[in-house]
This record gives structure tokens, sequence and C-alpha cells, in this order.
């Protein structure tokens, strides 16, 4: 009995639930050795505790005053912890506190604009797995054009309300999912979006508008979690992953696939040229709007022109869209494109199916 009770007493979860309500690590074990035998006085907290009465009243006055503690009037004074749901209410009385005075304080303060002088890429390390699919939640909620996901059913289910959620809101959402050994597939439970596909095996990735990517590697077993994750800014790294992830996607299992709503836009070329492909199969007449910059001058332009044709060919590494603008024949390509007249970074479809 004494080695259960002492290892729930040294228990880190109760220091962790104990330190958001001020008390420290002793005084926890202060109220839990209360809560398994009390009523005790402080000469019988003292023995059983191993420490001098007045280093343990300290901490009684610490839980008396945060109201975790009851004092008897009586001789001798005898002290005896309040039930687990009253803690509980108190424990959430504190966090709901630190939610409307704390949190939405530092959601007040805008981050000073600057601009980072670095000659190294812009990839920040996560070494916290919670973190990690935090930060996950937040890229996927802020896309706005693109959301491509990658990962196992646990990591794709995770992210499942939210893809939902972007796609209601117009948002081109891409699911790679992928097996793990120990993780089944639920395909009943597989998020509610247009585009689903399932291949040999991946990362964990979320994509947002080829702006911000998250990226972890992938699990190879159940309880297998990734010691890190890498946030990246850098768009020629998000670029290389995005064509990695292209090439995965008209290679892997279609679990459904059905054709974007027009008018939509892209932030990854490739995704916008095979979607053209497929629309023009169905004879839709399909209207480009490019916003981007000119290829020789490096000047900002955005132009608008009816598609005359989609090119994909995946072994050249050739990717670009032609139009009509204005009479003039004009070529679409990615934002490192060289031999296309226009760098595309966002190519809007519209048009008529």
């Amino acid at each position: 009995m004494q080695n259960s009770l002492e290892r729930l007493i040294c228990s880190e979860e109760f220091v962790q639930l104990f330190s958001i309500l001020g008390i420290s690590r002793f005084g926890c074990e202060v109220y839990l050795r209360l809560l398994l035998e009390g009523p005790l006085t402080l000469s019988e907290l003292s023995e059983r505790l191993g420490a001098k009465a007045s280093q343990i009243y300290y901490y009684i006055k610490e839980l008396v005053s945060k109201g975790l503690v009851e004092v008897s009037r009586g001789r001798p004074t005898l002290y005896k912890a309040v039930s687990p749901s009253i803690l509980e209410k108190l424990y959430l009385e504190k966090l709901e506190f630190i939610r409307d005075n704390v949190i939405k304080r530092l959601k007040t303060i805008v981050p000073v604009e600057r601009k980072i002088m670095v000659e190294e890429p812009l990839v920040y390390v996560v070494k916290n797995w919670k973190t990690f699919l935090l930060k996950a939640r937040e890229v996927a909620n802020d896309a706005t054009k693109n959301l491509i996901v990658c990962g196992d059913f646990e990591f794709v289910n995770y992210l499942s309300e939210i893809a939902e959620l972007k796609e209601k809101e117009g948002v081109n959402t891409y699911i790679l999912l992928y097996e793990v050994p120990g993780i089944t597939i639920d395909y009943s439970n597989l998020p509610r979006v247009r585009k689903l596909r399932k291949y040999v095996s991946g990362d964990l990735m979320v994509i947002a508008d080829s702006r911000i990517a998250v990226l972890s590697q992938r699990r190879r077993g159940i309880n297998e979690k990734p010691s890190y994750g890498l946030i990246i800014e850098e768009p020629v790294i998000i670029d290389h992953i995005e064509q990695d992830f292209f090439y995965k996607w008209i290679r892997s299992e279609i679990i459904r696939d059905e054709p974007v709503k027009l008018p939509t836009s892209f932030t990854v070329l490739r995704l916008a040229i095979y979607e053209t492909l497929r629309l023009r199969q169905s004879k839709c007449k399909i209207r480009v709007l490019v916003y981007g910059k000119y290829v020789k001058s490096g000047v900002n332009c955005v132009v608008e022109g009816d598609l005359l044709d989609s090119i994909l060919e995946n072994g050249r590494g050739i990717a670009q869209l032609t139009i009509r603008v204005d009479g003039n024949i004009v070529s679409v390509g990615s934002q490192d494109a060289v031999i296309e007249d226009i760098a595309a970074s966002i190519v809007e479809l519209r048009g008529v199916c």
C-alpha cells in the first residue's frame, strides 16, 4: 500500500495540475496525503511526509488560501483535503481566468513587421509533438486558396474538421493518406473532401497557400512520435516539397477525386494545370486570371485571358498554361519559371462547364 501511495504522490501529472493552481510540488504532496489519509494533524503530516512541522505548516497555509484544504476549529487542529470535484471546479475557473485575462491579451499583441536579413532559409524547428500538431492545425486553418495535407490516418483525422471547413470556404483541399503499421484506416471516417487519395508512404505535412509548410518524418508505428518538426517559410523549399507532393498525387490510389468547382484559385501551378486538363475533357471553357511577374523584366503583373492549352510533361519537367491575352499568346509557368513569359504566384480559373 505504501509503495502505491508514494507512486501516486510523486506522479508528474499531479504536479503539472497543481502548478496551474499555483501550488508547488511539495504542496501537491501535502494535499494528496490529506486526500488519502486525512483528516490529519500537523504532527501526523510531519511524520508521514518526513518533514519538519514548520515547513509543512507553510504549505498548509498555501493550500488553505487556495481553497484546497479545510481546517477544523478544535484542538488539536485537523486538516482535511477538499474533494477532487471541488479541485476540478477551481482548476477550470483558473483556466477560464487565464483564457479571459491572459490569452486574450496575448492575442491582441501584433508582431512588429520587419524584414529579416538572413542568408539561410527561413526554417524553424519544433521539438514538441503536441506543439507540432497544434501548429499543423493553425497552418491548415490559415489556408485561403490551397491546403495540402499528407499523413497517416490519425494525423489526417486530427485535421479532418478543419479540412472540411476549408473546402466549404472554397479552399482547394488535397489530402494524401498513407498507411502505418498498427494504425487502421477507417474509410467511413475519412474527411469529406473532394480530393482524397492514398499513397504507399509519405511524411506528416501541411502546406497552406504555398506560403508556409509544417513538416515532420512519417511514423513507422502507432507508438512512434517524431522527435522534431519543421516550420518552413522559405518559398524555394516549399516549391520543391509541393512538386514532390504532386508527383505522389498523380501516382496514388484514388479514394475520392471530384472535379473542382469554378471559379477557384491555385497557388500550386501543377495542380491548376492538372485540374484544367480534366475540365477541358469535360468541354469547359476556361478563362485564366494570373497574378505574378514577367520573367524577363521581373515586373509584377496581372493578366487575364482564354485558356488555349495546358501542358504537363513530367518527364521533361515542363508545366505551363498557354492563354490568349488581347490577341497575344502568353505562356504561364510557376514561380521559378525560366522559359515562360510569366511566373505565376496565383492562378484563378473561371469558366463554364
